[in-house]
Order: structure tokens, then C-alpha cells, then sequence
């Protein structure tokens, strides 16, 4: 009755996004439409969507992994991402929506004046994007284990209507179902958490000092992991392709800085609720095997079979929508970025959509050769791009007045801490290492190019 009850909403939900896709569609007539929803996006689709995109396997699967394994460390990946939101909040998100290009790797060649160094930023930017994905890939396994449907024709089924309806309508598509999606899955686990709280555990459980006593039965903290947990997707959300899209495509400046805000505060206080049950799963003596998540056991241990049902639905639904954003984001990219017209791509919506297939297809046989650990494969891949991109992405935000010789250091520099430093042992955590490699490859480039800027300048008086 649970299986039947599963496959039912799972194809009413099929129906729904493939509906919502040809409707959006409709509106579909450039690529501004359909990587960008127009430059259209209001208050509530912005925010609904950029909480969509990081309540996915990461946040839900993954973090409550994490906090069964090491207690409530396990908050450390959505406190950096509500961290990076916050920045965003801050400043950079409006700054953002006013730079009026399409993806961030452009920022090297209208700032930067290099052609050249866009399409290295855009690679980076796509192996990361890729990683990131490949975890969704990952999660919708662990979910299918779980559940004991461990099945290669219902996996394949899954991620091809992803991929279909993603091709369909783009990013306009992703913000309509957004809002939903979203609404339905913090409203059902906030319900979960609050049956929690109310019969059967006590509102005691987050004060210190039952936290402190119950933290004794995980991991031993780890400051380098927690540190490069917390940086790594903090500094990937101020460039990060996924997310920059959508402040690219908020109305006004306002609208995206506000929304970073909200979404800041939304994640963080949702995080609160994986972390919670991947704890409770290890207290209350559930053994989860490696390559499984303990929200399935713990909640069919605290409820029934409909509740899980529901929960299975509610991780299918985060994973798709943390995937179409991806996937439209990685299209994007590819398409904006790159000239394919010697291969018969033009920059044409029906060229993406084909992108957007192959891009789906490979990462659906790439899958097949990942290992289970989300949180390792997010941040492995985040840290690639933070370490390369970071500095000089930020810096050419505020000014116009940024040497091409800096970005060629950063990236260059950057590029060898994060390969060396896995083979080499240091104090910091390689990431952090990597980092400040990055920084100096940036300033001595960019000191020596203003000294000889001072000199010529001074030459000619």
C-alpha cells in the first residue's frame, strides 16, 4: 500500500512539473527568457527559489548524515550557506543584479577585457556546477535505498522527467514550481519537527546544556572539516552560477538584496529540523549503513508508513528542484559562454534546450561511477571554483580598474594550492591554504601593474 501510495504521488507530481513546464514554455522566446525568466523575477519567486535550489540532497539528505555522524556539527554546511547569503544581503546580490550580463564567468571579459579568461572561469564554473549535481545524483540513491527501491528502472525514470522538464521550460519553469515545491516541503517538515517537539520530545533538546551532554555520543569535532565545511560554500554563493542567475534575474536591485536576506534566514532556521533527526536517529540507537540516510528509519520509527511515504516524496521533490537549477544553470553556461556555431548551435532557445539534454544525459552515466559521501563531493567541488574565482570575481564586482595579469595569478595560483596541498600537509585546512595562495596571486600582480601604471603616469610630466 506504501509503494502504490509512493508511485502515485510521485506521478502526480511528474504530471504537475511537466504541465507547469509547457505553460512556461508559452513565454519562452530568447535565451533572456529562458536562462533568465525575462530579468523578471519578483520578491517571492526569488526567494522561493534560491531555498529551492539549497534544500536539496546537500541540505536535507546530506546535513542530516553529517549531524548523525557528528552531532550538531552537522550544521555547519547550512550555516555556510546562510552565511554566503548574507553577504549577498548585504551588498554583492544587489551588485549583482546590476552588472547586466548573464553569467558570472562574463565578468572576466567585460572587467577584465579577457575572452580567454571568461572560458577558464566558465569551465571551473561547470566542473563545480557538476559536482554539485552528481551529489543530487548521489542523494536520489540514498533515498532509493532507504526506501528498499534500490531500482534502476525507477532511478532512470526519475532523472529522465528531471532532465525533460527542465529542457522544457528553463529557468522560468524552475521559479513557477518553486514556489510550491518549497511551501510543500518546509510545511511538512516544520509539521514533522513540531509533532516532535510537542509529544515526544521536550523543547529542551537545543538548549546547551543538553546538547553538550548528548554531543558526547558522536565524532570528536574537527575544526580543519568544520572550517572548510562553513568557508567553502559561504564563498561559493557570492559567485556561484546556480545563484547569481537568479539575482541576474530579479526585477531590481532591492528585490534581490532583500531576497538574499530571507533566504538567509530560512535556510538556517530550516537546517534546524535534518540536524534534529540525524541526531535523534543516533540517540535513539538506529543503525544506518554507510550508503543510507537515517531520516527514513528515524522518522518511521517516531510515526508510520504514510508519514514516511510523505518524507520520501518531500526528499524526491527537493532533490528535482536543487537538480533543474542546476541543470539550467550548467546549460547556461555552456551556452552563453562558448560559440558552438560551427557545430550547428546557434544561441538560439531550441540550441540550449539540446545543451540542457546532453548535459542531463551525461551526468545521469557519470553517476554511476561517484561514491555516496554528498557533503564530501558539494564541497570538494565547491572548493575547486572558491579557490581559482573567488578573489578576482568579488574584486571586479566594486571596480572597473582590474589588471588582466591579477586574474591570470589568482586563478593560476589558486589552481596549484588546491592540487598541492593535497599531497602536501599544512597547519590550515587546504581549502583555506589554497585560498591564500589565490590572494597573493592576485596582489603582485595587481601592485606591480599600478607601479608601473604610477611610473608611466609620472613619465609623462
Amino acid at each position: 500500500m506504501a509503494s502504490l501510495f509512493f508511485f502515485t504521488l510521485l506521478i502526480t507530481l511528474a504530471i504537475i512539473y511537466f504541465a507547469v513546464g509547457i505553460y512556461a514554455s508559452r513565454s519562452v522566446q530568447s535565451n533572456t527568457d529562458y536562462f533568465l525568466a525575462g530579468r523578471n523575477l519578483g520578491f517571492v519567486p526569488l526567494v522561493c527559489t534560491l531555498v529551492a535550489a539549497q534544500i536539496g540532497g546537500g541540505m536535507l539528505i546530506g546535513t542530516s548524515k553529517d549531524a548523525y555522524a557528528l552531532g550538531f556539527s552537522g550544521l555547519a554546511y547550512t550555516i555556510g550557506f546562510s552565511l554566503g547569503f548574507l553577504l549577498l544581503g548585504l551588498g554583492l546580490a544587489s551588485r549583482l543584479q546590476t552588472l547586466s550580463v548573464a553569467t558570472t564567468a562574463e565578468l572576466f571579459e567585460t572587467k577584465y577585457r579577457s575572452v580567454f579568461l571568461k572560458k577558464v572561469a566558465s569551465l571551473f564554473s561547470i566542473v563545480t556546477l557538476c559536482g554539485i549535481l552528481l551529489a543530487q545524483f548521489a542523494a536520489s540513491r540514498t533515498v532509493l535505498v532507504a526506501l528498499g527501491l534500490d531500482n534502476q528502472i525507477v532511478y532512470l525514470i526519475f532523472w529522465t522527467l528531471i532532465i525533460a522538464y527542465t529542457i522544457i521550460g528553463g529557468l522560468r519553469a524552475v521559479a513557477l514550481t518553486d514556489l510550491a515545491q518549497v511551501s510543500s516541503i518546509i510545511a511538512f517538515f516544520v509539521g514533522l519537527f513540531a509533532y516532535c517537539m510537542i509529544f515526544i520530545e521536550p523543547a529542551t533538546f537545543f538548549t546547551w546544556a543538553s546538547l553538550k551532554a548528548s554531543q558526547t555520543q558522536f565524532a570528536p569535532f574537527d575544526w580543519k572539516s568544520v572550517t572548510s565545511i562553513i568557508l567553502m560554500p559561504a564563498l561559493f554563493t557570492l559567485f556561484e552560477q546556480d545563484l547569481a542567475q537568479k539575482f541576474f534575474a530579479a526585477r531590481t536591485k532591492n528585490i534581490a538584496r532583500i531576497g538574499a536576506l530571507s533566504a538567509s534566514i530560512v535556510l538556517l532556521l530550516f537546517s534546524l529540523i535534518p540536524v534534529y533527526l540525524g541526531m535523534k536517529a543516533k540517540l535513539m540507537g538506529l543503525v544506518v549503513a554507510p550508503n543510507a540516510i537515517p531520516l527514513i528509519p528515524v522518522i518511521k520509527a517516531l510515526t508510520n508508513d504514510v508519514v514516511v511515504t510523505l518524507a520520501v516524496c518531500g526528499l524526491f521533490a527537493a532533490i528535482a528542484q536543487t537538480s533543474t537549477s542546476l541543470l539550467c544553470a550548467i546549460s547556461s553556461n555552456i551556452a552563453q559562454d562558448f560559440d558552438f556555431s560551427r557545430f550547428g548551435l546557434a544561441k538560439t532557445v531550441r540550441s540550449s534546450q539540446k545543451i540542457t539534454l546532453l548535459v542531463g544525459c551525461s551526468m545521469f552515466i557519470a553517476s554511476y561511477f561517484i561514491s555516496s559521501n554528498i557533503i564530501g563531493i558539494l564541497i570538494d567541488s565547491y572548493a575547486l571554483s572558491v579557490c581559482c574565482l573567488v578573489i578576482p570575481l568579488v574584486v571586479c564586482y566594486f571596480t572597473d580598474k582590474v589588471p588582466a595579469s591579477a586574474a591570470f595569478g589568482a586563478i593560476g595560483a589558486g589552481l596549484f594550492g588546491f592540487v598541492f596541498f593535497r599531497f602536501v600537509q599544512t597547519p590550515l585546512p587546504l581549502e583555506v591554504a589554497s585560498l591564500l595562495l589565490s590572494a597573493i596571486g592576485y596582489v603582485i600582480p595587481f601592485w606591480w601593474s599600478r607601479r608601473q601604471s604610477t611610473q608611466l603616469n609620472s613619465s609623462k610630466f
